[in-house]
C-alpha cells in the first residue's frame, strides 16, 4: 500500500538496523556517525539511541548494548527507549553489520524529503498568507532549498564550534596527565619520547636496505606491545613464515643466540629462558599471517574480520604491522605500473589505519641511492624510498635505519651502533636517535641499556 500522504516520509526499519548495526561493530558506529546526524531520525527513541552512541564513540568508549544502556540511564532516557528490551530487539534487527551504508542512505533519503516538505511548506504558507514580497519570498524559498541541499553535499564537514570544544577538551586532558608517551609505546625511550608513540589513524613506514634490521625492530615493537603493554596486535609476514618468525621472538625475548636456536647448539641452562619466553608469547594477543602473495584488500579484509571478533571477547586491536610493504600487491585490476600499483597500497594502508583508528606499521625497502659511493655517511633520505613518491605522501611517520658499522665492517667500535632516522613526522619533530643493535639476538635496545645475550657460540651471520 502507498504511504499516506499526510504521514511524514519515514524508514523505521532502517533506523533500527542502524542502530543495531552501530551497537554490533564499531566500525559501522563509525560510519553510521559520519553520514548521519541525530536529526535524521524521525522515531524520537532513536534520536535518544544515536545521541549516546556518538558520546560513548567521542570519549573512546566502548559501544554495545551494556555501555549504551547505561549511558541512557545516565542521561534518563533508557525507559522512554523502552528499556534495555528496546536495545536487544535493535540488535537482533541485522545479522550482520555489513549493510550500514545502504540502511544509513534510506535514512538519509526520507529525512532529506521531510526537510524539503517543511521547507516548502513554509513557502506556500508564505505564498497564502501574501505578507511579504513576492521577491522576499523567492529569496526566502531559494534559501530554505539550499540548506536542504547542503546537508545533502556536506557529508563529514564539521562546525568550528562543534570541533573546538572536542580539541580543547583533548588539550585539557593532555594537560592533567603530562604523559610523554601518549600513544602505543615502541620500547626505545629515546625514540617514544620523539614520537610519543604510535598514534592511532597513522601509517607508519619503517624502512631500510636490506640487512639493516628493520624486521628485528618491528618485531621488537610488537613484542613490547603484546608483552609490556597487553594490546593485540595483528602481523603479516610476507616474507618469513610463521616458525621463523617465532623463533626470532622468542630468541630476542630469552636473548640468546638465534643461530643457536636454529642449529640446536645452545647450552642447556638456557632452555628454561627459552620456554619462559615461549609461555609469554603464548598468553599474548598476537595474531600471525604469513600467507604470500597478500593484496591491500586482502590485508583490510583480515584485519577488520580480527578487529570483529576481538570486540566479541571485549578486546580491541590496537595495531597493524605489514612485513614488508614491497611485497604487498595492489589487488585493484589492472595497473600501468609498478609505481600505480604501490599508490594503491600506500593508500589502502593509510584508509585501513583511518578506517579502525589504529597505527599501520608497513616495512620498505630502500633504493640502493644511499649505498652511491658520492653520498659519503650512506645515511639514507626520504627520496630513497622505492618506487613511489606516495609512501612518503602518505606516511606520517617515517623511520630509517642506518647502522654504519654494516658499511665499515672493520671497524670494531661501530660493530653495535645504529642509529634510527625520523626523516618525516607529521605532528613532531624529526632528528636521529642512537641506539644500540644486537645483531646476534636480532634486537635493539637504548643505547644505555645494552644487555649482552650469553649465547653457546658467536655468529657474524646478518638478519634483517
Amino acid at each position: 500500500m502507498a504511504q499516506n500522504p499526510l504521514t511524514p516520509p519515514q524508514a523505521g526499519e532502517a533506523e533500527m538496523a542502524v542502530l543495531g548495526s552501530m551497537l554490533i561493530e564499531r566500525e559501522a558506529a563509525e560510519k553510521a556517525l559520519d553520514l548521519l546526524h541525530e536529526t535524521d531520525f524521525h522515531i524520537d527513541a532513536h534520536k535518544r539511541v544515536f545521541r549516546s552512541i556518538h558520546a560513548l564513540f567521542a570519549a573512546g568508549q566502548a559501544i554495545d548494548a551494556v555501555t549504551v544502556s547505561e549511558e541512557l540511564r545516565k542521561k534518563s532516557d533508557l525507559d522512554g527507549i523502552g528499556g534495555g528490551a528496546y536495545l536487544a530487539e535493535l540488535i537482533n534487527k541485522v545479522t550482520t553489520a555489513a549493510h550500514v551504508d545502504y540502511y544509513g542512505k534510506l535514512v538519509k533519503e526520507k529525512a532529506i524529503l521531510r526537510d524539503l516538505i517543511a521547507a516548502a511548506t513554509g513557502v506556500v504558507t508564505a505564498c497564502y498568507a501574501q505578507e511579504k514580497d513576492p521577491k522576499q519570498i523567492l529569496d526566502e524559498a531559494q534559501g530554505s532549498i539550499l540548506k536542504v541541499s547542503e546537508r545533502q553535499t556536506l557529508h563529514g564537514v564539521i562546525e568550528m564550534k562543534d570541533l573546538i570544544h572536542e580539541v580543547v577538551d583533548q588539550i585539557e586532558r593532555a594537560h592533567h596527565s603530562k604523559q610523554e608517551v601518549t600513544g602505543i609505546p615502541a620500547g626505545l625511550r629515546a625514540f617514544d619520547r620523539m614520537t610519543t608513540g604510535f598514534q592511532k589513524s597513522d601509517l607508519i613506514l619503517i624502512a631500510a636496505r636490506p640487512s639493516q634490521g628493520k624486521t628485528a625492530l618491528a618485531l621488537n615493537m610488537v613484542a613490547h606491545a603484546v608483552l609490556e603493554e597487553n594490546i593485540p596486535v595483528l602481523f603479516f609476514s610476507l616474507e618469513m613464515n610463521r616458525h621463523a618468525i617465532m623463533q626470532r621472538f622468542i630468541a630476542s625475548e630469552a636473548k640468546v643466540n638465534l643461530k643457536d636456536i636454529r642449529t640446536g647448539y645452545f647450552k642447556r641452562d638456557r632452555w628454561q629462558d627459552l620456554t619462559g619466553a615461549a609461555a609469554r608469547f603464548a598468553d599474548a594477543s598476537l595474531f600471525i599471517n604469513d600467507n604470500p602473495g597478500m593484496t591491500v584488500y586482502n590485508v583490510r579484509a583480515i584485519a577488520r574480520q580480527l578487529m570483529t571478533r576481538l570486540r566479541r571477547e571485549k578486546k580491541e586491536l590496537g595495531m597493524v604491522v605489514v612485513d614488508y610493504l614491497q611485497l604487498l600487491r595492489g589487488g585493484g585490476g589492472r595497473v600501468e605500473n609498478r609505481q600505480q600499483e604501490v599508490s594503491e597500497i600506500s593508500r589502502g594502508l593509510k584508509q585501513l589505519a583511518r578506517e579502525l583508528n589504529l597505527p599501520v606499521i608497513a616495512l620498505s625497502q630502500l633504493s640502493r641511492a644511499s649505498e652511491d659511493k658520492a653520498r659519503l655517511d650512506n645515511k639514507p633520505k626520504l627520496s630513497d624510498l622505492r618506487e613511489s613518491g606516495s609512501l612518503e605522501q602518505d606516511a606520517d611517520v617515517v623511520a630509517m635505519i642506518h647502522r654504519e658499522g654494516y658499511y665499515k665492517p672493520n671497524d670494531p667500535t661501530l660493530e653495535n651502533k645504529a642509529e634510527i632516522i625520523i626523516a618525516k613526522q607529521r605532528q613532531g619533530p624529526t632528528g636521529s636517535v642512537p641506539v644500540t643493535f644486537l645483531r646476534n639476538i636480532t634486537r635493539f635496545v637504548d643505547e644505555t641499556n645494552v644487555e649482552e645475550p650469553v649465547a653457546f657460540e658467536e655468529t657474524q651471520t646478518q638478519f634483517s
